[in-house]
């Protein structure tokens, strides 16, 4: 019988608190589902009971990704843990100590430090205590090595190549998933075109890059809506000026979390992610499968599912990036007989990278890899 074992730092079925968890919590629960026994070690979870799960069990153990030697304490703890059980694979999560594979889907930090092109700026995050140690420990963890490492896009393949000299085929690329309705209505376009960004780290998601779009657009006499979703706004008294000076208080409205999102993504005529850094961003599939289409930048993983100007458009975010964008932006503003059948392929393509597609391409990677008992 295969067995199979995720070490995660939180297991959540519901209430996610990124695209990491649905992940993990979609392969999980389809590994259930086909009856192949999955434990779990974690230090929290939603769950009070195993239901599917083989068990589950909680470490009361710190861990916390800013203190290193915490994350080391408790994998140390869940070695011990598993030393009697028999498991055809352990999977963990992102760089963390290896136990057998991991499952990598944020930036290493070393990849962080080199994107930073302020000299100054770069001096201080290399010499800021919690960075040094958090790269110190990423470089020993890939350096001890695991048998497989998977990545959510290209993007991020790159970066575990070039930082940290791993082969390229100890590394493979397993696309994230969305969950798909089964009714599809056809979408219709605003009466003013509106432009969605969803930008909960505003720099790091390009909230910067998407203001200064707006304001060229706002220049060459469009007219358009924006809204942002940057629960933050009150407080930051920075963006507050940048709409004020870029004069486009009657375009932008920002809004608060949101409890469902996807009226979100039906609100707006088109998902904008101009992402400085992005191993994937599951908010542009959402999107998609809302029948929305988006504006990525080649930095986000997700523009490699994007084909330009056919279920989407992308666009270079390093050089001029917000001239660029507003470029695509523009097109989209001009030419809206031309995107219904952009919407319908933004759709299709979101069908085509649905959450039992994530896992068939998982499961066929682990089968081979791992020596599954019958």
């Amino acid at each position: 019988m295969k067995k199979i074992a995720f070490i995660i730092r939180m297991f959540q079925q519901k209430n996610f608190h990124g695209g990491g968890e649905k992940l993990f919590y979609n392969l999980i629960s389809r590994l259930c589902r086909d009856g192949i026994p999955v434990d779990i070690y974690c230090s929290e979870t939603d769950i009070g009971e195993a239901g599917d799960l083989n068990k589950i069990t909680v470490i009361n153990e710190p861990y916390d990704h800013n203190r290193p030697e915490t994350v080391e304490n408790f994998y140390n703890r869940v070695k011990e843990l598993i030393k009697g059980e028999d498991y055809d694979c352990v999977i963990s999560e992102n760089i963390t100590p290896p136990v057998d594979i991991t499952f990598l889907q944020g930036h290493s930090l070393v990849n962080r430090l080199k994107k930073v092109k302020n000299p100054l700026e770069a001096f201080f995050y290399s010499f800021r205590k919690v960075k040094k140690q958090r790269i110190k420990y990423q470089e020993k963890w890939m350096k001890q090595g695991y048998r497989k490492i998977f990545v959510v896009s290209n993007v991020l393949k790159q970066d575990i190549i070039e930082n940290y000299g791993i082969s390229d085929d100890k590394i493979s690329v397993i696309y994230p998933g969305v969950d798909i309705a089964r009714a599809h209505e056809p979408k219709k376009l605003n009466n003013v075109i509106t432009f969605g960004l969803l930008a909960p780290g505003f720099k790091i998601k390009g909230g910067f890059v998407f203001l200064k779009a707006l304001k060229i657009l706002r220049k060459q006499g469009h007219d358009f809506r924006a809204k942002v979703v940057y629960p933050k706004y009150n407080k930051n008294l920075g963006v507050q000026f940048l709409v004020k000076f870029y004069n486009l208080e009657n375009n932008v409205e920002f809004l608060p979390y949101q409890q469902d999102v996807r009226e979100f993504y039906g609100s707006i005529d088109c998902l904008v992610v101009p992402s400085l850094e992005d191993t994937f961003n599951l908010a542009a599939l959402e999107a998609m499968a809302q029948s929305t289409p988006c504006i990525i930048s080649q930095n986000a993983g997700a523009s490699e599912i994007i084909q330009d100007n056919i279920n989407g458009f992308t666009f270079n975010v390093k050089k001029n990036g917000s001239k660029n964008l507003a470029e695509k932006m523009e097109i989209f503003i001009q030419n809206e007989n031309f995107y219904e059948k952009m919407y319908d392929f933004s759709y299709k393509t979101a069908k085509n990278f649905n959450w039992n597609t994530t896992y068939f391409n998982f499961f066929q990677q682990i089968s081979t890899i791992c020596s599954f008992k019958k």
